[in-house]
């Protein structure tokens, strides 16, 4: 990621004359045509250390090894016999360095006309366009209501399939529904001896098997006989099953809802039972020498024989003493169905404590002739004491979360708009909610562990989403002052005379990049730095320029139009994170 406000390179992008050349492309054919033993690829452009310097900066060198000069004298030669004069201000010499300060009219003129056509998809690249992406993500299995940690899952997969189709790909999103795993014939044992329990009470439920299980090795072996039992193909312990699993489902899938996570597909587990396709993969190991029945009857793939290095996952079961399937059997066919449907990529979230079980499919797949997902592994959420789990009960519930950021919410929107109807009220201390707990979680990388603290996520100052929305609040009230049509680009005369504009501008221009980079990395933090940076850069401008009361008109209009670009910005770049922007806060 570039330094400095001035955040400029890819961003010039914009920039395009007649021959529709990014700058770095203008720059280097304006050189080469003062010195034609050059190429353009000779010719590299970068960011000053300080913006006194300039906007662009171009080292001499690369150029000077080639033509065997000095470096500060081939800056001097340049600067004399190139004319910049059609996209630069004024040119100076740093030593080897030759520094340009555009015309901001100009750049200006062209960013504008560029974002403002744009409009909801200024930032996208179209690097999607023609392309299908299949991704997997939540995948709770169904045996209680989601907690936190789950939800970054959720929230990860969700602002991933928001970024790609932002670059216009075709995307399918899909839930793995675990419907026939040990969790929930535990729970179907015990559901024989409640009376019709609530989705609210499966948590609670779900321990108590647990600890049943433990303790009482005849329940647990229960469970894996109804198992046995769906394998076999009795339909009546499958729909005992299914009943238990849609309940959980439909109930997690409510929870989810309320933060913005949408799906296209439900793939049930159970549908990947006697799949012929495990047969083709029995072969495929046999053949390797890596499949063996252990000293308890059970099917076992050896994965050192297919390069695994380590003792630790070496061995991977595939089948029990009694011929049923592990459930790495049923993910296995899963993965290469998922294949099979012809997507240019296809992704999977999981979390890293996933990630050597990840690793084991994979090789086995390979060692079929099949690729595996791309995998987008996400840390943790944690408590103080520690890790979640679902199986201890030891968790923060996602549901809970969210009722407390919107009760705390609709208590700061209360008393700043006590006349507001009770809806509207209500209606944005939603959005405040879900922008608090979705940006304290997607702004950290994935690969790093998210500390929720409730109070400085709500905050409408700092490094939250609630302070991001409250300068879209801020934006919209000064358009509603403006209270006319925006000025028209073609015949604004732009005047950015003040740094505080001129850098707000540079750090707009650099949006388009963000999202190149976030695409690249899968991972959507970048995004949230880049719009904390954006809305603290504009709150500088906010208070250096004035917009309604400024001097001029030409100012005026100017200001008003960079107000509304950072507007489109701002909501464009929330918009990725599954975040709304309210119309007043």
């Amino acid at each position: 990621m570039l330094p400095l406000e001035g955040v400029f390179l890819h961003a010039v992008q914009l920039l395009t004359g007649e021959d529709a050349l990014i700058l770095q492309e203008m720059i280097a054919r304006l050189i080469v045509s003062g010195f034609p033993d050059v190429e353009d690829a000779d010719i590299q452009c970068t960011v000053p250390p300080s913006p006194e310097l300039g906007d662009v900066s171009v080292p001499m060198f690369q150029l000077a090894k080639k033509l065997r000069k000095p470096p500060v004298v081939l800056a001097k030669e340049v600067a004399d016999s190139v004319d910049f004069s059609a996209i630069a201000e004024s040119v100076s010499l740093a030593g080897p360095y030759l520094n340009l300060i555009l015309k901001r009219d100009y750049f200006a003129k062209q960013l504008f006309s560029r974002a403002f056509a744009k409009k909801e998809k200024w930032g996208s690249n179209a690097s999607g366009a023609g392309k299908k992406v299949l991704i997997e993500h939540t995948s709770i299995n169904p045996n209680a209501s989601p907690h936190v940690g789950r939800g970054r899952c959720a929230m990860i997969g969700d602002s991933l399939v928001r970024l790609l189709r932002f670059e216009d790909y075709d995307v399918d999103v899909h839930y793995y529904v675990n419907d026939m795993g040990r969790q929930i014939a535990l729970l179907v044992l015990m559901m024989e001896e409640l009376d019709n329990p609530t989705f609210d009470e499966i948590l609670e439920i779900y321990v108590k098997a647990n600890v049943r299980a433990e303790a009482d090795p005849e329940f647990a072996a229960r469970g894996y006989e109804l198992l046995a039992r769906i394998e076999s193909g009795d339909e009546e312990i499958r729909k005992r099953f299914f009943d238990i699993t849609e309940m959980c489902l439909k109930g997690q899938l409510a929870v989810l809802q309320r933060i913005g996570a949408q799906y296209d597909f439900f793939d049930h587990e159970s549908n990947y039972v006697n799949d012929p396709r495990l047969s083709v993969i029995e072969k495929a190991l046999q053949s390797k020498g890596a499949l063996f029945t252990d000293e308890e009857a059970r099917l076992v793939v050896d994965l050192s024989k297919l390069g695994y290095p380590l003792e630790e996952g070496r061995f991977f079961v595939l089948r029990r003493a009694n011929g049923s399937s592990m459930y790495g059997c049923r993910d296995l066919i899963y993965s290469i169905e998922k294949q099979e449907k012809g997507a240019d990529y296809n992704l999977m979230v999981l979390g890293e404590d996933h990630k050597l079980y990840a690793q084991q499919l994979a090789l086995i797949l390979e060692a079929a002739g099949y690729p595996a997902p791309e995998t987008i592994y996400y840390s943790y959420i944690l408590l103080k004491e520690g890790k979640m789990s679902t199986r201890s009960g030891k968790v923060v519930l996602l549901t809970s979360v969210l009722d407390q950021a919107e009760a705390i919410a609709l208590e700061k929107v209360t008393e700043q708009f006590p006349d507001l109807a009770g809806a509207e009220r209500e209606d944005i201390a939603r959005q405040v909610a879900v922008a608090a707990i979705r940006f304290a979680v997607l702004r950290v990388k994935p690969s790093k562990n998210v500390v929720f603290d409730m109070e400085t996520a709500l905050s409408f100052q700092g490094d939250t989403g609630p302070y991001i929305q409250y300068c879209c609040a801020r934006i919209r009230s000064i358009l509603r002052k403006w209270d006319q049509a925006l000025p028209d680009l073609s015949s604004c005369a732009f005047a950015f005379d003040e740094e505080g504009e001129w850098r707000l501008v540079l750090k707009v221009a650099d949006f388009p990049d963000i999202v190149k980079e976030a695409l690249l990395l899968r991972s959507c933090a970048g995004i949230g730095n880049y719009l904390i940076d954006l809305a603290h850069v504009f709150t500088t401008f906010y208070h250096q320029c004035p917009v309604l009361t400024a001097k001029t008109e030409v100012q005026q209009e100017s200001r008003i139009l960079l107000c509304a670009l950072v507007l489109q910005t701002l909501s464009n770049g929330l918009a990725l994170l599954g975040i709304e922007t309210p119309e007043r806060m």
